[in-house]
């Protein structure tokens, strides 16, 4: 994912994702003495569930901006232009 996702920076998007696992494990261990297994539950699937939104967030984002026009694809071409009379012309010839 990380590969598709960030194509230019792939060995920085990886360092933050292994800086957000290191900051995970840290939070669980020193939450583990006060907090009971069904809070500890409830926040991950609370993250779970931002992760799952943003994620989605962002492939509607990126569809988005691949399907928009560049500006290479507005630029009208005057080269090959013919008017409606002269295709009239061509088709009776």
């Amino acid at each position: 994912m990380y590969g598709t996702l960030f194509e230019s920076n792939k060995e920085a998007a990886f360092a933050a994702h292994k800086t957000c696992q290191a900051l995970s494990a840290f939070t669980l261990f020193m939450t583990a003495a006060y907090l009971c297994t069904a809070v500890k539950i409830f926040v991950v699937m609370t993250v779970l569930v931002l992760a799952l939104s943003g994620y989605v967030a962002l492939e509607v984002l990126l569809r988005l901006e691949k399907d928009r026009p560049t500006a290479e694809d507005l630029v009208v071409s005057t080269e090959n232009t013919t008017t409606a009379a002269e295709t009239k012309d061509d088709v009776k010839t």
